[in-house]
């Protein structure tokens, strides 16, 4: 990957915490990563309507970063907030070559 097309993000991971006996989601600053985000849109991003889905992007990148399914995505720095909501959710993650995939959907904090 040429450094010139990576952007720095900060991941961030869910974490179930018990509130006045009610599960929530507590977002925790996990790692910063650089990642080659782009929109790639095909026909499998299209929703049952027909309509395209402009909220998913593929991050690649040739290192691992162990980064799982539902971890979160900000590209801004997340690191001092108390409320973390990322901005993208990691939907799915496959290797590809020496290549690591990661496709991820624009998250509203449900």
């Amino acid at each position: 990957m040429l450094l010139k097309n990576l952007t720095k993000v900060y991941i961030t991971r869910p974490e179930r915490v018990k509130e006045y006996g009610e599960y929530t989601i507590k977002w925790v600053f996990f790692k910063e990563a650089y990642l080659n985000l782009q929109q790639d849109i095909n026909e499998l991003d299209r929703k049952s309507s027909g309509e395209i889905n402009y909220g998913i992007i593929k991050a690649r990148i040739d290192r691992n970063y162990n980064i799982e399914n539902g971890f979160g995505i900000s590209l801004n720095n997340v690191r001092k907030d108390e409320k973390i909501v990322p901005e993208y959710r990691v939907l799915d993650h496959s290797i590809i070559g020496n290549t690591y995939l990661y496709r991820l959907e624009q998250y509203n904090g449900s």
